[in-house]
């Protein structure tokens, strides 16, 4: 557990610290702050460990009604939300159709189906947001344009959440692998 002033309170006295040796800094946001500290530890040959969460802990244990405790967030590797990625690898796959028409080659049916059970019992299966209408209606079209206007022979398919693509278009074509640190080991885009 990290704790964290509220950050929707001014701080009680401002955005200040006060360094064990006694030096004391005001800065005008916890950001500020905290970078007056890393830049003055690393100036005089202290060690700089972790400013952010020295300033934090001094302050919530001056002000602990202002503070709350927050679980630590796992690593999120993309910025964009699952329904960008996937409308971005659509955006890409489709830049490279107009410049190439030929660029993906249909794979034969049964090995479509051979990918689309790895990828029916995948852990990374994830559907897109209904919430965006026009996202699903341009994921559509886009899967119409890469399948030549076929429809897509594995409609209990998703998106993949480790490669931010549409497994339903993807079972279709012909793809360079995918690295293997990003998928599962028995996914079809390893090899």
């Amino acid at each position: 557990m990290d704790i964290r002033p509220n950050p929707n309170l001014y701080p009680d006295g401002g955005y200040f610290y006060v360094e064990a040796d006694g030096t004391r800094f005001r800065g005008d946001s916890w950001k500020n702050l905290i970078q007056l500290v890393t830049d003055y530890r690393t100036r005089n040959g202290l060690p700089v460990k972790n400013p952010e969460a020295d300033v934090f802990n001094q302050y919530c244990a001056r002000v602990p009604s202002h503070c709350r405790s927050v679980a630590p967030q796992p690593t999120q590797p993309h910025s964009m939300s699952f329904n960008q990625r996937v409308l971005q690898w659509f955006s890409n796959m489709l830049e490279i159709r107009r410049l190439n028409p030929k660029a993906f080659g249909r794979v034969p049916d049964d090995v479509a189906a051979q990918r689309a059970a790895i990828c029916a019992r995948c852990p990374q299966q994830r559907a897109l947001s209904s919430a965006c209408e026009s996202c699903l209606n341009a994921v559509r079209s886009g899967r119409k344009v890469i399948l030549d206007g076929a429809t897509s022979q594995h409609q209990n398919l998703h998106g993949c959440a480790a490669l931010g693509e549409d497994c339903q278009t993807t079972v279709h074509i012909g793809l360079p692998p995918a690295e293997p640190a990003m998928v599962p080991p028995e996914c079809w885009r390893r090899s």
